[in-house]
């Protein structure tokens, strides 16, 4: 089955699947797609970016379309290369950062309109109750995983957990689910910031071998579970994902950190992960006023997916977690 590929937690996949293709989410940090990225952008572009460009160039039979919306300037790049250097149709909406929500819903109007004709296919009432269906179903799979995650002491780790719900991210709902369940009574600790790509879950499991991430907002991992369609139509799927949680890019964010200081307090963290990309301005400005609201010990990592420095590291996270301790 061919591949619609998406960047973005506010593009409905629903949607996207009622066209027959599969909804891939473009979350790639392999070092030889980032190589292959470069020769397109700059060398000092957002290493997501760069290896989820290096992959698509290096995977174009795979994919109907690529789907995007208005992000990082950056990300919106990406888009920009991938109309002049491919042939694969390329479709980038507007996500509001102010809160507009009438402009978010006219700019998926638009985007249903393009994949009919993309797909050459009626997307109606019916195959979009279908589709609702089976991505709420998997989403509820998850979050019933994810309540063990976050129970006290932490039932199943985010590394694992991470590793289950890449089948979400690409496609692959119908998937088996076994974790094995392994009690851990480590800091609790919440983790936020940049996307976390698929190969990088080597850095989750380099964290708990000393902490428990019981929650997170990073794009990748859960952020998906907040998506809840309650009418089975296509507004019922712009409210949903309108109303989703917002990302940092909104302005004014405050609803960002009203949400993440529920999570914090329900979870009983004791401290927070900042995880950031390289050249991910949005989150690197935020970070003093994240540790300041929150009133936690934050320990910042910064990567450019190398992994080049684990053993460095390591040992700043065993200070950590001792801190915490």
């Amino acid at each position: 089955m061919e591949l619609i590929g998406y960047t973005c937690s506010y593009t409905p996949v629903e949607l996207l699947a009622a066209t027959g293709f599969k909804p891939y989410r473009l979350l790639h940090g392999n070092v030889g797609f980032i190589t292959l990225g470069e020769k397109s952008v700059r060398v000092d572009a957002c290493p997501l970016v760069k290896s989820n460009l290096g992959y698509i160039m290096a995977n174009q039979k795979k994919f109907a379309a690529v789907v995007g919306s208005t992000g990082c300037d950056m990300a919106r790049r990406m888009f920009d290369v991938l109309k002049e250097l491919t042939n694969i149709p390329v479709y980038l909406f507007n996500n509001p950062r102010t809160d507009k929500p009438t402009i978010f819903y006219d700019e998926i109007d638009w985007l249903a309109g393009e994949l009919e004709c993309l797909s050459n296919k009626k997307i109606n009432s019916e195959i979009l109750g279908t589709e609702i269906d089976r991505w709420e179903n998997a989403r509820n799979r998850y979050r019933r995983l994810d309540q063990k995650r976050a129970s006290n002491p932490s039932l199943i780790s985010t590394a694992d957990f991470h590793r289950a719900v890449m089948n979400y991210h690409k496609g692959e709902i119908g998937s088996a689910i076994n974790i094995n369940e392994n009690q851990s009574d480590k800091p609790r600790i919440y983790l936020l910031g940049s996307s976390i790509p698929y190969e990088a879950n080597q850095i989750l499991e380099l964290l708990e071998l000393d902490l428990a991430i019981v929650g997170d907002f990073n794009c990748g991992i859960s952020r998906f579970l907040n998506i809840n369609i309650k009418e089975k139509s296509l507004n019922g799927i712009k409210v949903a994902y309108y109303n989703q949680p917002p990302c940092i890019f909104k302005r004014p964010n405050q609803p960002f950190y009203e949400f993440i200081g529920t999570q914090i307090k329900e979870l009983e963290c004791k401290g927070i992960i900042a995880w950031t990309l390289d050249y991910c301005d949005s989150y690197e400005f935020e970070l003093k006023r994240i540790g300041r609201i929150f009133e936690l010990p934050v320990l910042r990592i910064r990567s450019d997916l190398s992994f080049q420095n684990l053993s460095q590291l390591k040992t700043r996270i065993g200070a950590f977690a001792e801190m915490l301790a």
